[in-house]
């Protein structure tokens, strides 16, 4: 009796942990992810092309992310919050010779967006060893674009003003991702979907 006590005890230990302490993301898992991403987004398509001098500043994103407690299914759901930026202007320089203004001049166009979402990712068994895994998930949010239009056109019949406005989105995605831990709490991520851009890649820290 003792015995059979004993081994239920055990087998009821094996079915709790279930080898989770083995894995890079498991029930006590928190990390963080500083990501540079990849790939211009299509918001300002309508200002490229012939004329137009297009650029934008590198994608910069912060997650957090950490494990829900109760293991779900044949893996871990790590629930958390995700910030992005990016920044980008779009000049055309144009000659305008009207009512005797004879110069070259330009309008500009500019914008600033942050992103902020609350994000989940699931990260199956199968794919989730003691230093790297792959995972799954899905974000939703809000996009908050501040917008500034400027020209040194003088003549009062050209568009002459500047503009600054800004504006909500609501925002969605879905991603893959995977992690390789090269030293104990240390890893380097890459992952597709849209984020603030399509791909990013960067350090993830774990705690």
């Amino acid at each position: 009796m003792m015995l059979c006590s004993y081994l239920g005890t055990i087998n009821a230990q094996d079915n709790t942990n279930d080898n989770s302490s083995e894995k890079c993301f498991n029930e006590n898992t928190h990390v963080m992810n500083f990501g540079v991403g990849f790939g211009n987004n299509n918001y300002y398509t309508a200002y490229r092309g012939n004329g137009y001098h297009y650029k934008s500043s590198p994608a910069f994103s912060f997650s957090y992310e950490q494990a829900f407690r109760k293991k779900l299914g044949p893996g871990f759901l790590g629930l958390g919050a995700y910030l992005g930026y990016q920044g980008a202007s779009s000049t055309y320089n144009y000659h305008w010779d009207k009512n005797g203004y004879d110069n070259n001049y330009y309008y500009k166009n500019s914008w600033n967006n942050f992103m902020v979402a609350a994000r989940g990712a699931y990260h199956f068994d199968f794919l989730n060893s003691k230093r790297a895994e792959v995972y799954f998930g899905a974000l939703a949010g809000l996009r908050i674009q501040s917008y500034q239009y400027e020209t040194n056109n003088p003549d009062p019949y050209a568009v002459n003003y500047s503009v600054n406005s800004g504006r909500v989105f609501p925002t969605f995605s879905v991603f893959a991702g995977a992690r390789w831990y090269f030293v104990k709490n240390v890893a380097l991520f890459a992952e597709a979907g849209y984020g603030i851009s399509y791909l990013t890649g960067g350090l993830s820290i774990k705690f």
